[in-house]
Formats: C-alpha cells, structure tokens, sequence
C-alpha cells in the first residue's frame, strides 16, 4: 500500500501556497514527482479525500458531495492565509480544481489527466484484475504504478465493491457538469493528457479548444498512471516553469 496520509506544510507568513487533490482511488503520493519542487517558503496541502486510505467499505461510505466540500474547506483555509494559491491535480481532482477556479481566484492550475471524455481499455480491464488478485510481476510498469496510486486497501470479496457503483454515477455526473464550463475557466492552466491512457481520452482535450487561459499537452508513452522518463521530465519542468511564473 502506498502513503495515504495527507501532507501539510504550513509556512508562516507564506504568500504563496500550493493545494493538490488526487483522483478517485488515489493517495498523495501520486505527486511525489512534483513535491520537491515546491519552493520551501511556499505553504503545502497535499489532501487525503473522504474514503481514501481505509478500506473498500470506507470508499463506499464517502460521497462526491463530501469531497466537493472537503476541497472547497482546504482551499477557503489557504485563500485565507495566502495572497496567492495554486491547485495541482489528477483525475477527478482536475474537476474539483477547474469548478473552484471559476468560483474564486486561483493563481494557477496544474492538471494531470483531465477526465472530461471517458473511454475504458481492455488494459485498463486487466490491471484492475490483476491489482483486484495482488497478481502482479516485478517487471510490468503499468500495472506497478497502478498499484502504487491505489490508496484502498485490498478486499479480495468482490461483493464490497457494490457500494462504489454511486460513486462512479456521481464521477460521470461530474464530469458531464464540469466539461459545460470549461469555457468559464480564465486562469492560467496547464493541462497534461497521457497519450495511451487506459480511462481518460485524448478527446478530453477538446474541451479547452477555445480557451486562450489554457495549454494542453501529450504525455508520450505514458497511461493514466504510468509516466514515462520523458513524461516525467516533461512534466517537472512544466511544472518549475509554473513556480517560477507565480
């Protein structure tokens, strides 16, 4: 099991803070890559969402509605005591940062995966299976790194996975009601699409076409996520060229 405890630097007298938000099913330390170059005089929430890091009944228990809110509190917490807040997210996180940055003031968003189209592979299918029966080689990337952003303990009675299934209408309601507003969206935004993800089409990338306020690029060889050295590279410098903006 991957870290699924939140990550909280606060800085006193820190102008500048930074918020992430990982995706359903996922921990904090899917931001690992990114964490070390946060500037040490910035303020840091790296959040653990409602559900995350118990077991399957604990997901099954939360609610979109929950999350929502605990986003909302984090970032009203950090508007307070900031002059100035970035949102790094992934997955459905991107949509909770994209819904507070049309509401209020946000100096930056740094999206990963945005999932405002949806298309399920039969790869996506069989790394599932495999994270499901804890059938995984030492040497398969993908599935390894799937495992590692998985922040529910493992439950081999597939029956306890029946309390997700609202979990997942509400995500597909999110997500329908968040690509209706992406022309709102006027802060500064950089959006990273893997080029083979296993859940997230490439299509998503659409939804900004005509939207000056936001940059879309393509992760070569990388998944939802699995990230490529050259992803990986790609990404933190996108993301010190954000830092050193703010």
């Amino acid at each position: 099991m991957s870290r699924t405890k939140q990550h909280i630097r606060y800085v006193q007298n820190a102008d500048t803070a930074i918020l992430f938000i990982h995706g359903i099913l996922g921990t904090p330390d899917h931001f690992d890559l990114l964490l070390p170059l946060v500037p040490s005089n910035w303020s840091i929430h790296n959040m653990l969402l409602k559900g995350h890091g118990g077991g399957v009944k604990d997901l099954s228990a939360a609610s979109m509605a929950g999350w929502k809110q605990q986003v909302h509190e984090a970032l009203r917490s950090l508007r307070m005591s900031h002059d100035k807040v970035i949102i790094t997210a992934h997955s459905m996180g991107t949509l909770f940062a994209m819904q507070e940055a049309i509401e209020d003031r946000v100096a930056a968003l740094f999206l990963l995966n945005t999932p405002l189209k949806i298309h399920i592979t039969p790869q996506m299918c069989s790394t599932s299976w495999k994270i499901f029966r804890d059938d995984i080689k030492p040497g398969d990337e993908w599935v390894l790194a799937a495992r590692q952003a998985y922040g529910i303990a493992g439950d081999m009675n597939i029956l306890h996975y029946i309390g997700w299934i609202p979990r997942y209408i509400e995500l597909f309601s999110e997500i329908r009601k968040t690509r209706k507003i992406t022309h709102r969206l006027t802060t500064t935004t950089q959006v990273y699409l893997s080029q083979h993800d296993e859940m997230v089409s490439l299509r998503s990338g659409r939804s900004f076409e005509n939207n000056s306020h936001v940059t879309v690029k393509r992760l070569a060889a990388s998944g939802h996520f699995y990230y490529s050295p050259q992803a990986r590279c790609m990404l933190r410098e996108g993301f010190h060229d954000m830092v050193q903006k703010i």
